[in-house]
């Protein structure tokens, strides 16, 4: 059994999320040095980190949290100097628990009821299925449907036969809730160590874009860490792909410490020779 930990989101939902090991953080570290924001969510999802059940505000503190767990607890900066700035990846959840609101309503349009949410998703492929994604249940007077449990063919039938008065409805609450979470601050301004305040478009693809940036790293730094992993750690071994990001690098970084101890006790024991 893979080890997991307990994560209360912002929503007051609790999840528990297994380990990032290194396998995982590879194919990671390939969609974010690609780009591609699609291909990064659905791999995310694969590995049952985000589910159907969470909207875009939970999945995006989830994810931070996931990176400062089992990758690094900061992120570096770059100044206007090109000096580097550390920042604490828990100022940066602390700061979305305290923005987070409640968005559910309801609302009645002739035989249908319909529940609305903050979108349901973490990528978005169209405007439209922006639009959609907020849809949380909808009741005909009949029988209660929890939308994002349906088949996207499912999903097709229904909206197709909902009247139009209802998507004006929703389409008024995405501009509301695009209004508030247009513009949250992650990171505030501190011109005393040069670092420039830097905020996120919740509603949107915005979100994806900075876990893109988040998760990014030099695919060559990488294959050099497996290098030296596997050919000095553990020579012999593939333990290093079992292990997350941040176990690797406290090992790693033992046991160049240990090296480095042993070449200096090697440096002392010659010069007590020649004396």
């Amino acid at each position: 059994m893979a080890f997991d930990v307990e994560i209360t989101l912002p929503s007051g939902k609790i999840r528990r999320v297994e380990e990032l090991n290194n396998r995982d953080y590879l194919t990671i570290s390939k969609y974010a040095e690609n780009g591609d924001y699609k291909g990064l969510n659905l791999f995310f999802e694969k590995l049952s980190y985000i589910d159907s059940d969470l909207n875009i505000y939970d999945r995006f503190y989830l994810l931070i949290y996931v990176r400062m767990l089992f990758v690094d607890d900061k992120i570096h900066l770059t100044r206007d100097d090109d000096q580097m700035v550390e920042v604490s990846l828990i100022s940066l959840l602390n700061r979305l628990e305290e923005n987070y609101k409640d968005f559910t309503t309801t609302f009645t349009e002739g035989i249908y009821t319909i529940k609305l949410d903050l979108p349901f998703q973490s990528y978005f492929n169209s405007v439209d299925e922006m639009l959609t994604s907020c849809i949380r249940t909808i009741d005909n007077g009949v029988s209660v449907v929890d939308f994002f449990e349906l088949t996207e063919e499912d999903k097709t039938a229904i909206l197709n036969n909902l009247p139009v008065a209802i998507f004006n409805r929703i389409r008024f609450f995405l501009n509301t809730i695009s209004d508030s979470m247009s513009n949250i601050t992650l990171i505030d301004a501190n011109e005393s160590i040069g670092v420039n305040e830097f905020n996120v478009n919740i509603i949107g693809n915005g979100v994806m874009g900075f876990l893109t940036s988040l998760f990014s790293t030099s695919l060559k730094h990488v294959y050099e860490m497996i290098y030296i992993f596997t050919n000095t750690v553990t020579p012999g071994s593939d333990i290093y792909f079992d292990l997350s990001p941040i176990e690797s690098r406290i090992i790693l970084n033992t046991h160049n410490k240990r090296i480095q101890e042993q070449n200096q006790q090697n440096q002392n024991d010659q010069l007590q020779k020649k004396k």
